[in-house]
């Protein structure tokens, strides 16, 4: 941007902060924001301006100023505003100047060489850097120094901030750097008065909050060392003396600081520091007199066991690694029972609360070549392992979760009722050319489809990473012969308080998956399944006949785990075990979230079944999905109002291309294709939407092929097909021909939607063409270990669809869709390609252009597709030429960009709808360059456009193009 002077001195100056109030007195004009400035001469006026609220607010904007103006700006104007905001009066301009400083100081050594602070903030670990010496040089002096003396500001919040940004800095500037520059200034924090305070000194309280954030910054700078962003011999030198004297801090809440801080240093550790310095010391500290250091001790076990283990990858002997497993069980389960028998009770309990994530430690997750996080596929966001190899996130979640905030989480019905985006196909048209024609099919479909496929492969590769990969034997028997039984007994706590019970119970069911999977299906008898019966029903075990029903939380979070437990545990296994709980205990639950869960993942306990037991189960859904609770709840009440249960009937259309691919043709046909059809005529949009994605799938089912090809199977494939289509041409299409259509029968959303539904079958033949001979299977797991590569396929369900539902097609199945597509579906949509609705011929057009290439070659398609195409590059031309002219008449109508458009209707090049004919202006007269074939058909247009304007005021402009 350019300046006029980027000289601070000379800048506006707005009101200066402090000084004489007689000179200093507010005007009117003051208390105003000039939004007239430019962006730099605005930020440095009201930076130093005397009202409070005008500083916040551009202060909060220095990080974006400096990388707008670029680094000569910023060294020459915005550092210099930085010295009296250090010292502002207001803490919370102090605390956000602190969050500012890190994007300041990454322009400042970075912004000169083209580097975007976005993209360095996300990859600190990027590739070498070039450094703008001046800048680096203002940075280490200037913005440390202001860093520094916000580290040691009286306010809690900007003594966070600071810290968090000096942690970013030290993995920004040069290594060499961080041991003279960053380290020191947490050292001389943590060594503030040490000697002279004691616990009950409040005079000296202040530097104990200081040692406090001097141990968690040293945390966060030793945790930077486990991915190479910290030099190894920094930690050894310097964080971790350091870290140990704050464990014999004489206040105990900078022992307990020192006490969380200790598994981050141990990653970054030695073997021998692990064993003679790190581990000693966290013993100490288990036994510490101050219970709330005991109770942080017991919190930090989980963190503890991983860090060893991450300590055990990094060594390459094998008799080291065995080292580090005997420390890990001899040290750390001692530790956990002797905690877990406190007297205290919130030692007792906060052990109790991290016993599950504990116990799931030991599982080896970072063993070998064949680390989970290494194969787990990687397409679905939620899947990507984050940088410190922790399982977080997606399927992980599920085995290896966190017990903090747990409870809240999941008294939220919100948390369990949240379903993915709404799906909305990407643009077919290739706009990176990194992409491949089977990469923009799959982001042509919608995403949860996306979602249910890697969640299946995710959750398949961790249950064959276990048959792989086994926990260590002596792990597993120290586990259960120490740990089982209060892990189990979480189940029936009686603590003497019912909220606290409750909470005991719902980490035992959060974590039990994750306990589950570590000690495997050969544990499972005894004590394991008598938790989850225990869980189920509290009265289980102790006499009583009849069964109570356990905590709603609990509930909620089994019904959402179950189905995972069912595939650790195997088909037999569930067959008896779990799925008589599922039907007795779930299955018509009367909570929403349990209800949504039971919905979700029915089609994933359905996969382990015998097929010759899959109906019995199947009849029982669709019963229970046809019922008062969920399809049929279309009574409106004030307890029942229809559109309140809406997601209830989405969960189950996006459960239907999992459901259509696991039992036969007749079954289909008489259980799930009566329930896709009450989900095609839903008053909500979105549940006919992805209702719609199972009509490729379920006449793939029907394709004689699938049959017993016999002449009768034929003729019944060719009966159900006709019914089929002849219903969707019914009650979807609505009965409207093109004569109806004119006469302004039926809905064009339904019009859009019958559309739409060819697309589906369209895509699917396009996959079919493009991903012969492919598979996404292979794809994801291109990297796995040959050994896991095997297990992984033999430990599949053979029923399932090995490339997704939209990737495997036979030929004759290609064959039979292109028959009932060109033959039977096509005609009908060709029809509206004089439809009244703009919307509808313009949905009709983008269906087309994503034809597969043999049947955009029909004499049909091709003729209708080219007409259509005109009557856009019609308006096109139009609104080109006229654009001036009609902006006066119509200043909110938009025209078509010069780009592609989307299958979302909307132009690529930024542009929106194909606008309607009734938005031009009465008084146009078409370009004198335009041809005459297009002026007439323009004329045309614009006047069946203008005899259909009365009886399109019901449509009331809502003619955005849906997702096709």
């Amino acid at each position: 941007m350019a300046m006029q002077n980027n000289n601070p001195d000379t800048q506006p100056e707005g009101i200066p902060i402090g000084g004489d109030e007689s000179q200093n007195a507010l005007r009117f004009e003051d208390l105003t924001i000039d939004d007239d400035l430019p962006l730099l001469d605005r930020v440095v006026r009201y930076c130093r301006s005397g009202i409070a609220l005008q500083r916040l607010v551009h202060v909060k904007m220095l990080a974006e100023t400096a990388e707008t103006v670029g680094t000569t700006a910023t060294l020459q104007t915005l550092v210099p505003l930085l010295n009296p905001l250090v010292s502002d009066p207001e803490s919370i301009i102090r605390q956000h100047l602190a969050s500012q400083l890190l994007p300041i100081s990454i322009t400042c050594m970075l912004g000169q060489n083209g580097y975007k602070v976005s993209d360095i903030l996300a990859n600190p670990a990027g590739s070498s850097r070039t450094y703008y010496e001046q800048g680096y040089k203002v940075v280490i002096s200037t913005v440390v120094n202001h860093l520094n003396s916000l580290i040691t500001d009286s306010d809690l919040d900007v003594r966070r901030s600071a810290s968090d940004a000096l942690a970013g800095l030290a993995l920004q500037v040069k290594s060499e750097d961080v041991a003279s520059i960053i380290v020191p200034i947490p050292m001389r924090m943590a060594h503030q008065s040490n000697k002279q305070s004691s616990s009950k000194d409040t005079g000296n309280s202040f530097h104990e909050e200081l040692r406090i954030t001097a141990g968690n910054l040293l945390a966060e700078l030793a945790g930077a060392s486990e991915s190479g962003l910290i030099p190894a011999d920094v930690v050894q030198q310097y964080i971790l003396p350091t870290v140990l004297d704050l464990c014999g801090d004489k206040g105990f809440r900078a022992r307990r600081s020192a006490s969380q801080a200790l598994p981050r240093v141990l990653a970054g550790s030695s073997l021998q520091d692990a064993e003679h310095r790190i581990l000693p010391a966290f013993l100490k500290l288990s036994r510490d007199e101050m219970y709330r250091v005991r109770k942080s001790t017991g919190e930090c076990l989980v963190d503890m066991s991983r860090s060893l283990m991450l300590l055990a990858s990094k060594e390459e002997h094998r008799a080291s690694k065995e080292r580090i497993r005997n420390l890990r069980r001899e040290l750390l389960i001692p530790v956990a029972v002797k905690l877990l028998s406190e007297s205290n009770k919130f030692v007792r309990h906060g052990m109790m609360q991290f016993l599950g994530p504990f116990i799931a430690s030991f599982y080896p997750l970072e063993d070998g070549d064949t680390a989970l996080h290494t194969i787990l596929p990687k397409s679905a966001d939620f899947c990507t392992p984050p940088s410190d190899n922790s399982i977080t996130g997606g399927i992980g979640a599920q085995f290896f979760p966190h017990a903090s905030s747990m409870v809240s989480r999941l008294n939220s019905s919100s948390a369990a009722t949240s379903t993915a985006p709404t799906p909305t196909p990407a643009s077919l048209n290739q706009t990176s050319p990194k992409l491949s024609e089977i990469e923009m099919l799959q982001q042509a479909l919608p995403q949860y489809l996306q979602a249910n496929r890697m969640s299946i492969l995710s959750l398949r590769a961790v249950v064959a990473h276990r048959k792989v990969n086994p926990p260590d034997q002596q792990d597993l028997e120290a586990v259960i012969s120490n740990l089982l039984g209060y892990f189990c007994g979480l189940a029936q706590v009686k603590t003497g308080d019912d909220n606290t019970d409750a909470e005991m119970r719902v980490y035992c069911a959060y974590s039990f998956p994750a306990v589950v999977l570590l000690l495997g299906p050969e544990n499972w008898e005894g004590s394991l399944k008598g938790c989850f019966l225990t869980l189920i029903n509290p009265n289980h075990g102790t006499g009583e006949e009849t069964s109570i029903p356990p905590p709603l939380p609990v509930k909620r979070c089994l019904a959402s785990s179950l189905h995972t437990v069912a595939h650790i545990l195997g088909s037999s296994t569930s067959l008896t075990d779990i799925m008589p709980v599922f039907v007795e205990h779930f299955f018509r639950d009367t909570d929403d979230s349990v209800r949504l869960n039971v919905l979700k993942n029915f089609s994933w306990l359905l996969s382990l079944l015998p097929t010759e037991i899959r109906s019995d189960y199947l009849y029982m859904w669709g019963a229970n999905v046809k019922g008062e609770e969920i399809l049929s709840a279309y009574k409106r009440s004030a307890t029942n109002p229809m559109l309140l249960n809406w997601r209830q009937r989405d969960f189950v259309s996006r459960s239907m291309p999992d459901m259509l691919g696991l039992v036969d043709a007749k079954m289909v046909q008489e259980v799930l294709w009566p329930v896709i059809q009450l989900l095609l005529t839903d008053s909500v949009n979105i549940v006919r939407e992805d209702a719609m994605w199972s009509i490729p799938l379920l006449l793939k089912v029907y394709c004689p092929e699938n049959l017993d090809d016999t002449a009768k199977d034929r003729r019944w494939s060719t009966d159900i097909c006709s019914h089929t289509i002849s219903w969707l041409k019914g009650n979807v299409l609505g009965g409207a021909s093109r004569g109806s259509t004119q006469n302004g029968k039926g809905n064009f959303s339904q019009r859009q939607l019958y559309c739409r539904i060819c697309a589906t079958i369209g895509l699917a033949l396009r996959f079919a063409d493009v991903a012969s001979g492919y598979s996404d299977v292979e794809e994801e797991m291109r990297t796995m270990d040959k050994e896991f590569h095997a297990s992984l396929r033999r430990s599949r369900n053979m029923d399932a669809d090995e490339s997704g539902p939209y990737q495997a097609l036979s030929s004759a199945e290609r064959k039979h869709l292109k028959r009932l597509l060109v033959f039977e579906m096509l005609p009908a949509a060709l029809e509206m390609k004089d439809d009244r609705v703009t919307n509808v011929r313009l949905t009709l057009m983008k269906v087309l252009q994503i034809m597969p290439e043999d049947v955009r070659a029909t004499t049909s398609v091709s003729q209708v597709l080219k007409q259509l195409e005109d009557e856009v590059e019609t308006w096109e031309a139009f609104n080109g030429n006229n654009e001036k002219e009609n902006e006066h008449h119509h200043p909110n109508s938009q025209s078509v960009a010069s780009g592609s458009m989307n299958t979302n209707g909307s132009s690529s090049g930024g542009g929106g709808a194909v606008p309607d004919p009734r938005t031009v202006s009465h008084e146009y007269s078409a370009p004198e360059d335009m041809s005459s074939a297009m002026q007439a058909r323009m004329a045309q247009r614009y006047d069946n456009s203008k005899n259909t304007m009365k009886n399109d005021q019901d449509i009331n402009g809502k003619h955005n193009l849906a997702s096709i």
